[in-house]
């Protein structure tokens, strides 16, 4: 798979906008808590803390930070 190392920052991504209050949705949780455990090893635990009771507008500027890790905004310009 090519670029893998952004695969870690699209799921983080997800995941936190999943967790906002509008967004949640249970099965898409399980999923990508085992996305992360069976690929990095690691528990989503902190991830689902750091969300607490956020909206989606209130958690947005950090999804923004964790893709400037990734090609997502060329993605978006190419797709226009």
């Amino acid at each position: 798979m090519k670029k893998l190392e952004e695969l870690k920052f699209l799921l983080t991504s997800v995941l936190v906008i999943n967790q906002t209050n509008e967004h949640k949705d249970n099965d898409i949780s399980l999923i990508l808590d085992y996305a992360f455990r069976r690929l990095y090893g690691a528990n989503t635990n902190l991830f689902l803390l750091a969300c607490a009771g956020k909206t989606k507008e209130q958690i947005m500027p950090e999804v923004q930070k964790l893709l400037e890790h990734t090609q997502y905004k060329n993605y978006m310009e190419e797709i226009k």
